[in-house]
């Protein structure tokens, strides 16, 4: 079954499944339309995981919906051991060895997905029976009965080690700023107007935390430079003229950022007022973002995975192996974490800073780069400690 994703004159970019004959299929694609007011990218995902379990129920002759709304509903064997089971399997089509089974997290997305689904179904059908059906009472029973068979099928996750350093040091992160400062010597790239553009995009994650959708989605009035010059990341609708697929968005919190670095301040300012422009200018249309490309179009989300790619090819021994944009967050997280405990901040209060940082609704994300802190601490005072007793 393939998945459409449709680009609307509102800017909205919407999947659609389709079956194989080209046709929508409706009782998938209305839980998605449900569901709009998620990122294209999740939706996406969503489509995949309701297509693993469409097909299972294809391959079965079973209809879902008929099974439903004529309160025959489904027997244990069909939920446990036959969905279930299909939503374990790898779907993939295009690698050539295909693994047996996904990971655990995968198969629980697929669950979760698939479970609010058919939850769905059942509401629609209850919400639809008069008050005096006979049947309401049945498919009330069923559906509790079913989503427990589901939810008890989820994979509990291994324990993690939350204190588990994931990004840079701080020796890694000084050196990342000197090979990429295009004043320089030990430069990475030729082109001067490159080495710009990509200074640029790597201080705003590394020093602000920034998601690189949130950096694709800056445009230049965003930077203001005043006496208190400052960034600021804002949600806005959706844009019908940016055609980047995946098209970058915010999925948090805004927030206005400080700019109180002036060397970063200078690089800023020298990329927007002189490279930024020649950048754009091989481009047939202007564009207000403020990361564009070596043609002066919007730059992609491939274009940042690329850069990553080539820093760990060029610095295999100074730079961590996995270095993405996700571990320059945590860096930045970590590092505030560590200077809003110096300054003698509390617990919840250096939740709720970290939070508004790195513009997050939960308080409960925060908690990885306290825990991580506090294991360096204890393993301070344990060396301190070891010291003191053996010399």
């Amino acid at each position: 079954m393939p998945v459409e994703t449709i680009s609307h004159p509102s800017g909205d970019q919407l999947p659609i499944i389709l079956d194989q004959d080209g046709l929508p299929i409706p009782i998938l694609n209305e839980f998605l339309l449900g569901r709009r007011i998620l990122a294209t990218n999740t939706l996406e995902r969503n489509s995949r995981e309701m297509e693993a379990a469409h097909q299972w129920f294809e391959r079965v002759g079973i209809d879902p919906w008929h099974r439903i709304s004529t309160a025959k509903g489904f027997t244990e064997a069909e939920i446990r051991g036959g969905l279930v089971e299909a939503l374990r399997r790898d779907q993939s089509k295009k690698r050539k060895v295909k693994k047996l089974v996904v990971s655990p997290h995968s198969f629980n997305q697929r669950l979760t997905t698939v479970r609010q689904w058919i939850g769905l179904m059942f509401d629609v059908c209850t919400t639809s029976m008069p008050n005096d059906d006979l049947r309401y009472e049945r498919v009330v029973e069923q559906k509790a009965i079913i989503m427990k068979w589901l939810k008890d099928a989820f994979i509990s996750s291994p324990p993690e080690n939350r204190g588990k350093k994931k990004g840079l040091t701080q020796e890694q992160a000084k050196f990342l700023v000197r090979v990429l400062d295009p004043e320089k010597e030990e430069l990475f790239g030729r082109d001067p107007v490159v080495r710009y553009r990509n200074y640029v995009s790597i201080m705003i994650m590394l020093n602000y935390g920034l998601r690189p959708g949130e950096l694709l989605c800056l445009r230049v009035e965003d930077i203001e430079f005043a006496a208190i010059s400052a960034i600021r990341v804002t949600r806005r609708p959706p844009d019908p003229s940016d055609t980047r697929r995946p098209r970058p968005h915010i999925k948090r919190n805004g927030r206005v950022l400080p700019i109180d670095n002036p060397v970063f301040a200078r690089h800023l300012d020298e990329y927007i007022m002189n490279y930024r422009d020649q950048l754009e200018g091989d481009s047939t249309a202007d564009s207000d973002y403020l990361i564009v490309s070596d043609e002066g179009r919007p730059l992609s989300q491939v274009s940042i995975t690329q850069l990553f790619q080539r820093l760990r090819r060029r610095f295999p021994d100074e730079l961590p192996r996995d270095i993405t944009a996700k571990s320059l967050r945590h860096t930045f997280s970590s590092s505030m974490e560590r200077e809003l405990r110096e300054i003698g901040m509390d617990e919840k209060r250096r939740e709720e800073a970290l939070a508004d940082l790195r513009g997050d609704s939960s308080l409960a994300s925060q908690e990885t780069y306290i825990a991580q802190e506090i294991q360096e601490q204890a393993n301070l005072a344990m060396r301190n400690y070891h010291r003191k007793l053996l010399g």
